[in-house]
């Protein structure tokens, strides 16, 4: 009997797909940072879930070919008119082995690159006409053979860091107004200040009238999931207590959660807070916050202090002017708006990211700890 180590969302596939049998919206946006798990509920959980009801699947990684699209959806449309999909070519079952959750990168359960992608923005092509009408012949095939079809778009932000994938963001609002009745997409992305570059995007707003939704954090269920695997691989015990103080000191993260119970089978440990502690130090000594955090201005320092307590107030109102001025040492009278508008910017996209009108959050929650914990690191 092989060990289930997937821990399935059943909650959220009947929130997805009921919103498209309502017929609402035939588009969801599903967000949520690296490591917490979208991309392998897409795979492990939506898409067979989908495929049961009837739906024909296509899933599609912008970060499999960052410089080229359209060939990306042009392959996946193929495979689905050939009969092929991604549950057909998966080689391992569901149920894989914990071995292949890598510490710092590499493949997560659901057989996806993690962590920080490897991808290069140097030569990126320019979708054509022809190659779009291609894409489009194909698409009507696709429709023509199936009445329903899901189509998958993950780390969708990717089409809002050039201008030449304009047209191809264009092509994707028009198809699925187009097919509204028949074509059902879920766009997934890692970066909020991405999608909201292409919510807000003016001459093609791909997500003019898609429902959002921010992936739940996972709960004790899951925690308890995985110590039931962990029993099973191991013959050993683990308390859901502290496992459950493990796994928020992880802040959620269900991918380094699960690289812990991976350390701890291969090292035959019991104390699961102890082996959290060995596993942050590690996280940060590789993540190097550190020398990033010695690289920032001393405004911008101060901007991700303030952020990292959660202090009530908006970013630009006096409490946070006098909090900038008191830790870099000014006069109040010398922060003004502009200033930490400046540092914002500098944060923006690599630190920090813009979660609502006036509300700004970091991108790397480990960060944001070690922020909140380290504001004298020197």
């Amino acid at each position: 009997m092989q060990i289930q180590w997937h821990y399935e969302r059943s909650r959220l596939i009947t929130t997805v797909l009921s919103g498209f049998e309502a017929g609402l919206s035939n588009t969801i946006t599903l967000f949520a940072p690296r490591r917490m798990g979208k991309t392998e509920f897409v795979l492990y959980d939506l898409i067979p879930a989908a495929g049961e009801k009837g739906y024909k699947t296509l899933y599609v990684s912008f970060w499999e070919n960052p410089d080229d699209p359209v060939s990306s959806l042009i392959g996946a449309v193929d495979r689905a008119i050939s009969g092929s999909s991604w549950l057909k070519r998966r080689k391992a079952p569901e149920s894989r082995s914990i071995r292949e959750v890598k510490v710092g990168g590499g493949v997560n359960p659901a057989g996806v690159v993690s962590g920080q992608a490897a991808v290069s923005f140097n030569d990126a092509v320019a979708p054509d006409s022809q190659s779009l009408s291609n894409l489009r012949s194909k698409f009507t095939r696709l429709l023509a053979i199936h009445p329903r079809v899901l189509l998958c778009l993950d780390e969708v932000q990717h089409l809002a860091t050039r201008e030449s994938f304009e047209p191809l963001v264009h092509f994707l609002r028009t198809l699925i107004d187009e097919h509204r009745e028949r074509l059902f997409v879920v766009y997934t992305g890692s970066s909020r200040d991405g999608l909201r570059q292409l919510f807000s995007r003016r001459k093609a707003p791909l997500f003019r009238s898609t429902s959002q939704i921010d992936l739940p954090d996972l709960d004790a269920g899951f925690v308890q999931h995985i110590l039931s695997a962990f029993q099973q691989a191991t013959g050993r015990s683990l308390d859901l207590a502290s496992a459950m103080r493990a796994f928020v000191a992880l802040n959620r993260v269900p991918w380094d959660f699960r690289a812990l119970i991976e350390i701890m089978i291969l090292s035959g440990e019991t104390d699961i807070l102890a082996a959290t502690d060995r596993y942050r130090e590690v996280q940060i000594e590789e993540s190097d916050y550190l020398s990033t955090w010695k690289s920032l201005k001393s405004v911008d320092r101060a901007v991700l202090v303030w952020l990292s307590r959660e202090r009530e107030g908006g970013l630009y109102q006096e409490g946070a002017k006098q909090f900038v001025a008191d830790y870099v040492g000014m006069e109040l009278a010398d922060v003004s708006v502009h200033t930490i508008q400046n540092a914002v910017k500098r944060l923006r996209g690599e630190h920090i990211c813009q979660v609502d009108q006036g509300v700004w959050d970091f991108e790397d929650s480990h960060f944001k700890t070690w922020v909140a914990e380290n504001k004298d690191a020197d």
